[in-house]
């Protein structure tokens, strides 16, 4: 076994030790390991897979290896952005084993995402609440108040003053009504008499109220010019 190999199958068996679930060994010098992020989105989960090939200078160059997608999705910016992390740890750690770090790079970056959408998450909601907010403000601030404005408010509100009145006039003139007198409906209702015609015995006599006024002031009248006349003549005898 050269040098190279032994560092690779040490590389491996720590490597299986660090990550015993998230390890698969695909042969002797081929494996992949799945990276998640520290905190799971557990609606929207995500996760990539590191799939190593050494080479056989490894670890004096770099390895084969393809980032992949393996739960989620990645947005290509993201996805670059980790690709490019992932690169330059490589590049860096020419010489020793790698393969820990770029997993770590990945896994720093898929952390990286998590906050990028939580953050993104919080200001949807923080401007969700702000228009909420205004809105509510909004309802206090009165609306600006022009010429033409007010004489349209003024035209309805006399219109409605003026219904209001003629309902209040319909209503008083209806409660006058029910506290007319006896004699004010007698006269109002001709029909009352009419109808009281009906309980009379035969022989009663009908009475017309309006003749009996005319009546009553006509002989007071007439014994007003008696007395007057009586006056005029005792007058006379007293010259005589």
């Amino acid at each position: 076994m050269t040098d190279y190999a032994e560092e690779q199958a040490n590389e491996i068996e720590a490597l299986e030790s660090i990550y015993p679930d998230e390890f698969e060994a695909i042969n002797d010098k081929e494996f992949r390991i799945a990276v998640y992020p520290e905190e799971q989105d557990e609606e929207n989960p995500r996760g990539l897979s590191l799939h190593v090939t050494y080479t056989p200078n490894y670890p004096e160059e770099l390895p084969e290896y393809e980032i992949e997608t393996i739960e989620g999705q990645i947005p290509s910016t993201y996805y670059n952005k980790i690709r490019e992390s992932v690169k330059q740890i490589a590049e860096e750690s020419i010489g020793m084993a790698m393969i820990f770090t770029m997993v770590m790079a990945m896994k720093e970056e898929l952390d990286n995402i998590m906050l990028d959408v939580q953050k993104a998450e919080e200001d949807i909601i923080n401007e969700k609440r702000r228009k909420e907010e205004e809105a509510e403000q909004a309802k206090f601030v009165g609306t600006k108040v022009t010429v033409a404005s007010f004489m349209e408010w003024k035209k309805k509100f006399d219109a409605e003053m003026l219904e209001k009145d003629a309902v209040l006039k319909a209503q008083r003139a209806k409660e006058l009504k029910g506290k007319l007198s006896g004699r004010q409906l007698f006269e109002q209702d001709k029909s009352l008499a009419s109808s009281d015609a009906k309980y009379m015995d035969d022989g009663d006599v009908s009475v017309d109220a309006s003749q009996f006024d005319k009546e009553e002031r006509g002989g007071a009248f007439e014994d007003q010019n008696d007395n007057e006349e009586n006056a005029v003549w005792k007058s006379f005898d007293k010259e005589e």
